[in-house]
């Protein structure tokens, strides 16, 4: 029986994070623990969790000094107990039946260490159904989204954590290592992710290190391909990652 760690980084999203736990606690696979990971929010997130966790959510809070994602999901991932490792970021939502589906697929598919799927995009959510609401601007394709997939926690142990010195397109490095070490995944053509889209995310902010970052992140790839002498990715093959179970 798989026993799963998520792991939610947060920074000053207390308006949004009951809504994340909810779409966790909603699944049809049991989660055996939320690891919440605070950098210093001043929002009152801390005393929204301790709610939530005297409700019954299966909540651990760590307290982080750091504001990189990449550090805080580390700090989570080197406390886990599962052996399958999620993420989620306090401001989005796991669509109903995503943990299930995955679960699903990894128990059938041994060979598989990962599994992802698609992301749907949304700005305005139905707090009852916890869906994207009929009024949405919504765009549903593939992206680079850590809540999006589940890992075995071997994965890590092959390829190390996340790259803390990163501070976006730390996802965007782990995917490459994931890639340039062989293991194997599968992307699912079910939506396994809700992303918000709102004015106050990382992703939002006018910051020079996005770009510089994801620049870094490739960079290193490419070097790290060239020491080892390996050949280059055939992106034309990426859609034989595309799976979907009957």
């Amino acid at each position: 029986m798989n026993v799963v760690s998520v792991i939610m980084p947060t920074v000053n999203m207390g308006r949004f994070i009951s809504d994340a736990i909810a779409s966790i606690a909603r699944q049809h696979r049991e989660v055996a623990e939320i690891i919440i990971v605070d950098s210093e929010s001043t929002d009152g997130t801390p005393d929204i969790v301790a709610r939530l966790a005297r409700d019954g959510a299966p909540i651990r809070l760590l307290e982080s000094e750091s504001r990189a994602p990449g550090k805080a999901r580390n700090e989570g991932i080197a406390v886990a107990r599962g052996d399958i490792i999620a993420f989620l970021d306090a401001d989005d939502l796991w669509p109903e039946g995503k943990l299930a589906r995955q679960l699903d697929y990894l128990d059938a598919c041994r060979g598989q260490d990962m599994v992802s799927g698609m992301v749907q995009y949304f700005d305005v959510l139905d707090p009852v159904r916890l869906v994207p609401a009929e009024n949405s601007r919504i765009e549903t394709l593939f992206h680079v989204h850590l809540g999006a997939c589940l890992y075995r926690c071997g994965v890590f142990d092959r390829i190390g954590t996340f790259n803390d010195t990163l501070l976006y397109s730390e996802d965007v490095d782990l995917l490459l290592r994931v890639r340039e070490a062989g293991i194997p995944f599968t992307i699912l053509r079910d939506v396994m992710l809700y992303y918000r889209k709102h004015p106050n995310s990382m992703m939002a902010q006018k910051n020079p290190r996005k770009t510089a970052d994801f620049r870094r992140a490739v960079a290193m790839s490419l070097a790290r391909r060239r020491a080892g002498s390996k050949p280059p990715i055939d992106y034309m093959r990426f859609e034989s990652f595309f799976e979907t179970l009957p």
